[in-house]
């Protein structure tokens, strides 16, 4: 264990791709709840790969006590992929990543609950696809779901694939709409309305956002897109029900997340123990959030079974 004498504040730096958001102000209050003690940097990528790098060499050159990495694209650029790579990474410096849709998938970890890396842990925050269908089949049943999905981010490919392989074994079909990109291989929005336009020619039942930090930043024209069409939009992102027209989110409030990474920080820094010798672990329970405006649009009103356990919510 650590010193509880410690006269100095741990540094903490956590490097987030769109600035201080609820994970990361749960992971923060969680330290101050517990006493720990913490000098906080937070770096911000402003969704741009290409600004990693630089905050590797800051980190390099800080040593700080702790790394914090927030979503897939952050996490492999700062922390890296388990397996060597020859672009740089921080090293030596323990780490815990939240917010990442599939670290197995993604290859930063070796397994659901074990990092198989000495010096790093993180939190799980997603309901996995096959759990997903299956809430989605009582309240609307289907068989054919859309999804959009865009290149440039790995968890957004990752989920895509993993729906595929849902479909597969629980019996109904997926219809794949990726995104065009610009020259430099990002995503357009302009593309997001046709894209929508294009599943419901094909005659899907739902669309399903599972993960894409671009699709949830631009959440507004994706689901008056999809309401245009009449097609509900289910979704892992509660922000996408709560803040725009999104039907139904199950999901993990991301507060909740940042705070379960909290205390895996609170142990490392105040116990003294190795992140590898902590689980990567997730939330026991889940959350399901129901646009009622959007329900009531689109005449898709919820089971009594489903309202009993859902946060019913109105559009901003």
């Amino acid at each position: 264990a650590q010193d509880d004498a410690r006269d100095e504040p741990f540094e903490v730096v956590m490097v987030v791709w769109r600035g201080c958001e609820d994970a990361c102000e749960g992971f923060w209050d969680h330290l101050e709840s517990a006493g720990v003690e913490v000098a906080a940097t937070v770096l911000d990528a402003q969704q741009d790969r290409d600004r990693l790098p630089s905050f590797v060499e800051r980190i390099d050159a800080m040593q700080p006590d702790l790394v914090v990495t927030w979503g897939t694209s952050v996490t492999l650029g700062i922390i890296g992929p388990i397996e060597a790579s020859s672009e740089a990474r921080v090293e030596g410096i323990p780490a815990i990543f939240m917010i990442v849709a599939d670290p197995v998938g993604a290859g930063i970890i070796e397994d659901a609950t074990t990092s198989g890396r000495p010096l790093v842990t993180g939190t799980h925050n997603r309901v996995p696809e096959a759990v997903q269908m299956r809430v989605l089949a009582d309240y609307l049943p289907f068989e054919q779901v859309g999804v959009i999905y865009n290149r440039d981010e790995l968890n957004a490919v990752l989920k895509a694939e993993e729906l595929g392989r849902v479909g597969e074994e629980q019996g109904f079909g997926v219809v794949e709409r990726m995104l065009a990109t610009d020259a430099a291989g990002a995503p357009l929005v302009e593309d997001i309305a046709p894209a929508v336009a294009d599943l419901a020619e094909a005659g899907v039942d739902l669309i399903y956002l599972g993960s894409s930090s671009f699709l949830r930043d631009n959440a507004d024209l994706l689901t008056t897109s999809a309401l245009a069409e009449g097609l509900p939009l289910a979704t892992a992102y509660e922000a996408v029900v709560r803040e725009s027209k999104g039907l139904i989110a199950l999901g993990s409030a991301y507060y909740n997340v940042g705070q379960l990474a909290g205390y895996q920080a609170e142990r490392i820094l105040r116990d003294g123990i190795a992140p590898g010798d902590l689980e990567v672990v997730g939330l026991d329970r889940f959350s399901v959030v129901v646009n009622m405006d959007t329900a009531l649009e689109l005449e898709r009103y919820p089971p009594m079974l489903l309202l009993r356990a859902a946060e019913v919510v109105r559009s901003q």
